[in-house]
């Protein structure tokens, strides 16, 4: 008779309470650091996406202002002089104000004082005014964008059309293209001739600053066409506008859209200003300062 062999039944398997402590602290441990991980690879996609945006939008502003100031002073030969010279008309090709933006719009170029009183603050943003003859002339020659309907008319900065300006000293009419360029609610804006008020150009713009290359010899001698340095706007109707040989811009751009939360203990860093004060900022957005130079080519011997 064979014998009755007894199976033993397994012992009871589990994890003891230490085991489960340890087992959920290394779990919450991975999870946080993909947490983390993914975080970080957020912030650093939205921060790369503001560089993006804010390098658009200081291009575009730069660009455009870039456009008239490399005309300002242009005016078109009418006629001969008595001296056997080239008669051109005669206003103003830039002015601005420092730390400060216009009184009046609708004033022109010829406006003996037009800025409001300059900003304590030197990181106010300034204003700038450029004017220029806007040409009409055949084969494409023209300086500036025509309207298509009918007979062709430039069009100021905004894209409409303007009356023209009568020339006392030669007798004639002419589209004296009168721009003026500052900031406003977050945007470089712009007057021109053909309306009432100004418009935004470019959004995210916080501060337009401008400084003006002085000559280093008076119109006609030597070094006349050279920079002896930059300094800020002089006083409106001040003789030294004639000086000014370039212009230096510098615009402060802001992203669209805050990269990290205002409350996040992290930065963004920080970043030089216009006047080339490194500063830093909390309240979560990136900021960056771009920089031009550009000679009036019309005041150059």
């Amino acid at each position: 008779m064979s014998p009755v062999v007894r199976r033993r039944r397994p012992a009871a398997a589990g994890f003891t309470l230490i085991e489960m402590m340890v087992a959920l602290a290394i779990g919450l441990a991975v999870v946080d650091a993909l947490i983390a991980a993914c975080l970080a690879s957020f912030v650093s996609g939205r921060r790369s996406d503001a560089l993006v945006q804010v390098t658009e939008d200081a291009t575009l502003a730069l660009d455009v202002l870039r456009q008239r100031v490399a005309q300002a002073g242009f005016s078109q030969p009418h006629g001969g002089g008595a001296g056997g010279g080239l008669v051109l008309h005669a206003f103003p090709p830039i002015a601005g104000c420092d730390g400060a933006g216009f009184v009046d719009l609708q004033a022109g170029i010829l406006a003996p004082d037009n800025c409001e009183p300059t900003s304590v603050d030197p990181s106010a943003s300034g204003a700038l005014e450029v004017a220029y003859e806007a040409s009409v002339l055949p084969a494409g020659s023209s300086n500036g964008v025509l309207d298509g309907a009918g007979a062709p008319q430039p069009l100021d900065c905004l894209g409409n059309t303007f009356a023209q300006t009568h020339d006392a000293a030669t007798g004639d009419d002419y589209w004296l293209d009168d721009s003026k360029f500052y900031v406003a609610d977050g945007s470089l804006r712009c007057h021109g001739p053909g309306n009432r008020a100004g418009a935004a150009i470019v959004q995210n713009v916080e501060s337009l600053q401008v400084g003006y290359g002085m000559a280093g010899a008076p119109p006609g001698a030597p070094g006349a066409g050279q920079v002896a340095y930059y300094d800020d706007a002089p006083r409106p109707g001040s003789p030294r506008w004639a000086d000014v040989v370039s212009v230096r811009l510098c615009v402060q751009v802001r992203s669209a859209a805050r990269v990290l939360d205002e409350a996040s203990a992290a930065t963004l860093g920080s970043w030089v200003d216009c006047r080339n004060a490194r500063r830093s900022a909390a309240d979560g957005y990136l900021r960056r300062s771009f920089t031009t130079t550009i000679a009036l080519q019309n005041r150059l011997p």
